[in-house]
């Protein structure tokens, strides 16, 4: 982007708009280092099957305080991803013979603050010392049990089970989900009583839509 529009370490969040109020998803725009700057649209817990996350997100980008973070510059890559948002509630094993899995795709992305790198670091270094300890004892062809023992143990732990109802609320949408998430973090400081499961994407989906959403 132009360099007077650039505007280093600057970060923004966004929620809602350009989706219906009854489907949650938000975007984000990071200004990098070198002029650059990263776009995104996460989110889209839709029931529409008909919903096209790539037209939301072209829609998305039409707004004027988006759009000027645009204008004027070049693309350089373009791609999508599918995020593993369950956390604790739909964690796989964590640990197999010889192996482990860390990050997201163990399920630590903090979806509630769309935070991830943090975790995916922090499982990495657990994971490495649960292998140093199972080799210096001779057991590096043993499951890695340390490793679920120190991950319950660790910051990393408490900070996925404070947001862990974060995705079954906003399945509701975005007001529907908002309230309760807000009571669950605010007067509950994320250490409510119960804890919400999570279900399938396609088990949501309303596969007999009113109506098309437009995107015109």
């Amino acid at each position: 982007m132009p360099r007077e529009r650039h505007e280093p370490d600057l970060f923004v969040h966004t929620t809602g708009w350009p989706l219906p109020s009854d489907t949650y998803g938000g975007g984000f725009v990071y200004h990098l280092e070198d002029n650059l700057v990263a776009i995104g649209y996460v989110g889209l817990n839709y029931t529409n099957p008909h919903l096209s996350p790539f037209e939301e997100f072209q829609r998305y980008k039409t707004h004027s305080e988006i759009h000027k973070n645009l204008e004027g510059g070049k693309r350089l890559s373009y791609g999508a991803r599918s995020i593993a948002a369950g956390r604790l509630q739909s964690q796989p094993k964590l640990v197999f013979p010889g192996g482990a899995l860390i990050g997201d795709d163990a399920g630590f992305l903090n979806a509630a603050r769309i935070k991830g790198s943090h975790a995916a670091i922090k499982s990495g270094a657990l994971a490495v010392e649960a292998a140093f300890e199972a080799v210096t004892a001779e057991r590096s062809r043993d499951e890695l049990a340390a490793l679920l023992e120190a991950f319950r143990a660790r910051w990393l732990f408490d900070e996925l089970h404070q947001t862990r109802n974060y995705k079954p609320y906003m399945k509701e949408g975005l007001w529907m989900g908002s309230l309760p998430f807000g009571i669950d973090q605010q007067v509950f400081r994320g250490e409510a009583p119960w804890t919400l499961h999570n279900s399938s994407d396609h088990d949501s989906s309303n596969r007999r839509p009113s109506a098309r959403r437009s995107t015109n």
